[in-house]
């Protein structure tokens, strides 16, 4: 027996080491399988979110399209635009996922559902989005058969595909759990002097199950945690996206019109500057420019509600400084943010330009064969003194004559507003001579291409067009030569100030031309 002892004792050693190390081995294939379908669930859920993405902006542009087909309104265009810009880099990381996750069928099917979106675009969609089209009818029919068949791929394939593979990796996960808790009970009921280190190791194995579970809700919870936050964030981009969206510019056969914007910054896209035009009867064009002061969610709301109250007030009152007035009297009731602006008229049948300023930089003209002009300016910023009142500007132009509207990052990038605005007149020399149809473009370029954007900059031009009657060409469309060059010469000058002055004068009421 005593003899025997020390035979038990390493039998009794080598089973527990077996069972140890068996149960040891049991519980890291445990953690090994636990993660790995935890994983794999993780890429398929993700693959099943961009699939679902896919295929909402495709509904999201046929949506759109649609409305935009039954009312020609633009405002239809914006989901459609947004989608269409979105859904081809959604499918290529679809289908980048689908290859890794070795799912060959919804890799076809997701390319084929691709390339059926393309051709749905190039022959329906944009057909249709062009031009009033006879035959929209029979366009639409053809496009509901391409979205039929797009939608089977995406539903017959690629959604199917996906289920399929994570009704496997389940089937896998359960399988493999199974085989294991089967090798722990043959130990478990093959070795009883190994009970005690069984139990002990089964315990610890439940506990390292126990944490990976921990580990697994804790997982969801931060990705329910970064869903949250991802849907907060494009609410609120939808939102900046929706305020800070530039109306069409109006086509006129008597006025051409220009604009830029540029932020400061990537990180500072969503800014309070805004510029507008809107076309009014016989022949007149309602036009302003603002700025917001500041950046972020509250100038973009405040920025559309300055835009919307001006509109406003300028189908009400045709004079400039009333409409200014109507602004600030609302942006006063709404306590927003100081926003400098100017609004006025262009009438293309006694080519004036009548505007009012509230503290903004003041307006530039341009005349055939004359240098760039400042004009007057002056009037307190909008929603800073509650009984502020604004003055009414005429100025007399001619055929060829431009109007060039600015914010002040266009001439602060330096802190010198008086050099910004010797390089604002230089760069409007050389817009007046340059061949573009894009003056607007043609200035922001001769002032930035060598500086650093230091604010949002955004510039509005409004000319008149050189018309047949006065012997020249006014095609600014088609023209090679210059700008000023095809323009006639006037007599009658505008309301100009002598030169730039200090900035404080935007603030302050205007002192008579020099």
């Amino acid at each position: 027996m005593i003899a025997s002892y020390p035979r038990l004792l390493a039998a009794t050693i080598l089973a527990f080491i077996v069972i140890a190390g068996a149960l040891i081995a049991s519980g890291v294939a445990t953690r090994s399988y636990v993660g790995r379908a935890f994983k794999s669930e993780q890429e398929l859920r993700m693959l099943r979110i961009l699939a679902d993405q896919a295929f909402k902006y495709q509904l999201d542009e046929e949506t759109g399209l649609r409305g935009y087909t039954a009312t020609r309104d633009p405002l239809f265009l914006q989901p459609y635009d947004m989608a269409k810009e979105k859904i081809v880099p959604v499918f290529d990381e679809l289908i980048r996922g689908l290859k890794k996750a070795d799912l060959p069928a919804a890799v076809a099917g997701a390319n084929e559902a691709k390339a059926i979106n393309a051709i749905w675009h190039q022959n329906v969609a944009e057909p249709l989005r062009l031009s009033d089209h006879r035959n929209a009818n029979a366009l639409e029919r053809r496009g509901k058969a391409f979205v039929d068949r797009f939608r089977w791929r995406m539903r017959d394939f690629v959604y199917r595909d996906i289920d399929d593979a994570a009704l496997a990796v389940d089937r896998e996960a359960q399988v493999a759990m199974d085989r294991i808790n089967a090798l722990v009970a043959l130990i478990t009921f093959s070795t009883f002097l190994g009970a005690i280190a069984f139990l002990r190791q089964q315990n610890l194995a439940a506990e390292r199950l126990a944490a990976e579970r921990n580990s697994s809700q804790e997982q969801l919870r931060l990705t329910a945690e970064i869903r949250s936050a991802y849907e907060a964030e494009k609410r609120i981009a939808d939102l900046l996206q929706d305020a800070i969206a530039q109306r069409p510019l109006p086509t006129l056969p008597a006025l051409r019109f220009s604009a830029t914007y540029v932020p400061a910054t990537e990180e500072a896209r969503v800014g309070g500057d805004w510029y507008d035009a809107l076309e009014l009867p016989d022949q007149r064009v309602l036009f302003a420019i603002g700025d917001v002061a500041g950046h972020g969610i509250e100038s973009a709301v405040t920025m559309s509600r300055a835009r919307q109250a001006l509109t406003t007030a300028a189908l009400l009152d045709a004079d400039p400084a009333h409409v200014l007035k109507r602004v600030n009297e609302e942006l006063i009731r709404q306590e927003a943010p100081m926003v400098t602006a100017v609004a006025g008229y262009a009438d293309s049948n006694t080519y004036e330009f009548i505007f009012a300023t509230a503290g903004h930089p003041p307006p530039i003209l341009l005349e055939p064969n004359r240098p760039p002009q400042l004009l007057e300016c002056g009037g307190m910023p909008l929603g800073v003194h509650a009984d502020a009142s604004y003055k009414t500007r005429r100025v007399q132009a001619m055929p060829g004559a431009m109007l060039i509207l600015y914010t002040d990052g266009v001439v602060e990038h330096s802190h010198n507003v008086l050099e910004g605005e010797r390089l604002l007149l230089e760069a409007v020399r050389r817009a007046a001579d340059s061949p573009s149809i894009d003056p607007a473009r043609v200035i922001h370029e001769a002032i930035f291409s060598t500086r650093a954007v230091g604010d949002d900059a955004a510039i509005l031009t409004i000319g008149f067009r050189v018309r047949p009657s006065v012997g020249v060409t006014s095609s600014g469309e088609d023209q090679q030569n210059s700008f000023v060059a095809q323009l006639t010469r006037s007599t009658k000058g505008p309301i100009i100030l002598p030169s730039a002055r200090a900035r404080l004068r935007w603030f302050l009421p205007a002192r008579p031309a020099a």
